[in-house]
């Protein structure tokens, strides 16, 4: 055990190493990143970090209470608070999705290279361009959710989808992910205590919808999320954009990853292609209701896995090659970075790359990264 310890410590030494670089580039991405020139959702949370309830709110965004209330009580400007807070929830988001991996049966090179891209990608890269917005909060509490559930660490899962829903509903959605998927596996235990967690926090989010209303005359106003029966947010998305505009919007959201995570899908381990396909119901739904191209990077803690087996089989250089044009694109639509090369270049080069790399990985095709089954089996 003593000739083992120093490659564990010089491991973990790396992985310290490895997220405080990669937290050092959010912050430097962020502190470049201009404030947004349209009409966001900044004066609704920030009139909800300073009065903590705002009577009479009409905004679905003032029910979305924990960031702003946790923000609100810390000393210093707005505007850097809320851009530690993006920098913050994105390196914890890059950290829980290579845990994931590690969970899911990837080796650790699949896990960096999707660990990367979690912190690389649009979403997270938009938000901090738009930090006030409860969505970092949203992709690193995903990936936690889902770890912890899997290695069966429920009460710690339940804890923090519990929390997480004063954030925004979608805390939710992973406790009920893996329930389905622990049903499917018949993994009984495991499904009736994921179950148990999930409504837990679904009742602690209808209890603060009912509160707000009933106490405060807090409303949703006229959003179009709660036109379920009329096309939600969907609906006027669509009707308010070119055919081009939707496929861009659609498109920047994982750009090469599209193409990767399909192929990867052959390559993965049935634990990790039925996440996925349960995962696509949900999905459907919440970009139903809300801004879909935003609503899907919610789930990049499975699309990315799925992009990183086909990479991990590649050359590195190609492989870290294609992510890095992938970020470089990321740069200008997402963060908005105006001295950042011209997104076409980017991601036609990551697309390019991202090829050469599915041809290699499929002449190298050979059960890596999907040999070891996942915790829960």
């Amino acid at each position: 055990m003593a000739d083992g310890r120093p490659q564990v410590l010089n491991t973990r030494a790396m992985g310290v190493l490895q997220t405080a670089a990669v937290a050092i580039g959010l912050a430097l991405i962020a502190w470049l990143s201009p404030l947004p020139d349209r009409v966001t959702d900044r004066d609704v949370y920030e009139a909800t970090a300073a009065q903590r309830i705002v009577p009479d709110c009409t905004d679905l965004h003032c029910f979305r209470v924990l960031v702003p209330w946790v923000l609100g009580a810390m000393p210093g400007p707005s505007v850097t608070k809320w851009k530690t807070y993006a920098v913050m929830c994105n390196t914890a988001a890059a950290v829980a999705v290579f845990q994931l991996c590690l969970t899911l049966g990837l080796r650790r090179r699949a896990a960096s290279l999707a660990s990367f891209a979690t912190a690389f990608g649009f979403g997270s890269l938009y938000t901090l361009h738009d930090s006030f917005t409860p969505d970092p909060l949203m992709y690193a509490v995903g990936p936690l959710i889902v770890n912890e559930l899997l290695r069966q660490r429920v009460w710690t899962a339940g804890t923090v989808g519990t929390i997480a829903v004063l954030g925004k509903e979608f805390a939710a959605a992973p406790l009920y992910l893996v329930t389905a998927h622990a049903a499917l596996a018949r993994r009984w235990t495991l499904a009736a205590r994921s179950l148990v967690a999930a409504n837990a926090a679904m009742i602690v989010w209808l209890v603060l919808q009912l509160t707000l209303m009933l106490r405060f005359n807090y409303g949703y106003g006229d959003n179009p999320s709660t036109h379920l029966l009329s096309g939600g947010f969907l609906a006027p998305w669509l009707a308010q954009q070119s055919l081009r505009g939707i496929g861009s919007a659609l498109f920047n959201e994982y750009g090469a990853l599209y193409l990767l995570a399909p192929v990867g899908f052959s390559f993965a381990s049935a634990e990790l292609r039925r996440l996925v396909w349960l995962a696509v119901p949900i999905a459907a739904i919440f970009a139903y209701v809300q801004q879909p191209d935003r609503a899907l990077w919610n789930f990049h803690f499975l699309v990315v896995p799925l992009a990183a087996l086909v990479l991990e089989r590649a050359p590195a250089l190609l492989a870290w090659l294609t992510l890095a044009a992938f970020a470089l694109a990321n740069f200008r639509v997402g963060a908005q970075l105006s001295s950042a090369p011209t997104a076409r270049l980017a991601l036609a080069a990551s697309v390019l790359t991202a090829a050469a790399s599915i041809v290699i990985a499929l002449r190298r095709r050979s059960p890596i990264g999907s040999s070891r089954p996942a915790v829960m089996t």
